[in-house]
């Protein structure tokens, strides 16, 4: 049969210098202002008085990795035309951006002969031109691409 014990409740002692590991803060980093205000936590005495929230603009890298504003916009599209190993494509946004986004593409067939670059960018559109490493000539291929910006 367990045998349980009692649990004691107290107060946590203060930390000291010597109680910070190799690699961490030692509490003299801190200002005297965090400092106490860190141990008012800890002690459950702060009352939050001078607490507020956090606006996403004062860490607009940190709020889920994104600007204050940032919109993600995705699409495939086809080049076709005549047989060719290299062509371009003018692709237009859905929604235009406020300013020209960060642009990623890729051929979708996975064809590793295939190069494609982003050329002319703006915030309605780009241009995408691709290439054919082995000069095969192609009637159609499709490009994923991922356009992230404000």
């Amino acid at each position: 049969m367990p045998v349980y014990t009692q649990f004691a409740y107290k107060s946590k002692a203060q930390t000291t210098r010597g109680d910070i590991g190799r690699g961490q803060l030692y509490l003299e980093h801190l200002s005297p202002g965090l400092y106490l205000e860190l141990q008012s936590i800890k002690l459950h005495l702060h009352t939050g008085v001078d607490s507020q929230v956090l606006p996403p603009e004062s860490t607009p890298y940190m709020i889920r990795g994104y600007k204050l504003r940032e919109r993600i916009e995705r699409s495939t599209s086809t080049w076709a035309s005549s047989a060719g190993s290299a062509g371009s494509i003018v692709i237009s946004f859905g929604n235009s951006f406020n300013e020209i986004p960060t642009i990623f593409a890729t051929p979708s067939g996975g064809d590793e002969n295939i190069q494609c670059v982003i050329g002319t960018k703006s915030k309605t559109g780009f241009t995408l031109t691709w290439k054919d490493d082995t000069a095969t000539d192609h009637t159609s291929l499709t490009f994923d691409w991922l356009a992230c910006g404000m």
